[in-house]
């Protein structure tokens, strides 16, 4: 009778067991699947959910493929005590050979209404902006990225993360 019981026990727990590393594998499959395409992300987390007009903040990143096209995006979170529509931000890309390029991007976290865009429930709001499509990196080398925000607010209050990814295009 206990030998049943152990067979029965047994295999009930090798299905468990079967479906579980099945679920798992599925999972991994799926976050890998899902993230093949992403070259480089980082986010930096703003202090106390303040944005200081004075703080730059940097990516750095190596680029070795000259021939690959990429989608570049800003990721904003800001909580809801930030009191503006929208982030105007201050873009400055150092590239490889000491050159560099200055551009301006504007980032827009609410409606007319005061309707929050993004997704996240509470008090956070995640966004992902496109700001450039196609960007090739035509020389081998370091990269960096340094952004402020440009909303002539000395301390600028609601913004609590902000990061960059960048995607590369499928052929």
């Amino acid at each position: 009778m206990s030998d049943t019981i152990f067979m029965a026990f047994k295999k009930n727990t090798l299905r468990h067991l079967h479906h579980r590393i099945s679920i798992f594998v599925v999972i991994v499959f799926i976050a890998t699947a899902c993230n093949n395409d992403v070259f480089y992300t980082e986010s930096v987390h703003l202090e106390n959910n303040e944005w200081k007009e004075a703080d730059t903040l940097f990516y750095t990143f190596e680029s070795k493929d000259t021939l690959a096209s990429y989608d570049f995006y800003f990721e904003v979170r800001n909580t809801t005590d930030y009191d503006l529509q929208n982030l105007y931000l201050f873009i400055t890309a150092y590239y490889p050979g000491a050159t560099y390029s200055r551009d301006t991007a504007e980032c827009i976290l609410a409606a007319p209404d005061g309707k929050w865009y993004g997704k996240g429930m509470g008090k956070h709001k995640d966004n992902r902006f496109l700001f450039r499509k196609g960007v090739r990196f035509r020389k081998s080398g370091n990269y960096v990225i340094a952004v402020n925000q440009a909303m002539r607010k000395e301390n600028l209050k609601g913004i609590s993360d902000v990061g960059i990814l960048i995607k590369k295009q499928a052929n």
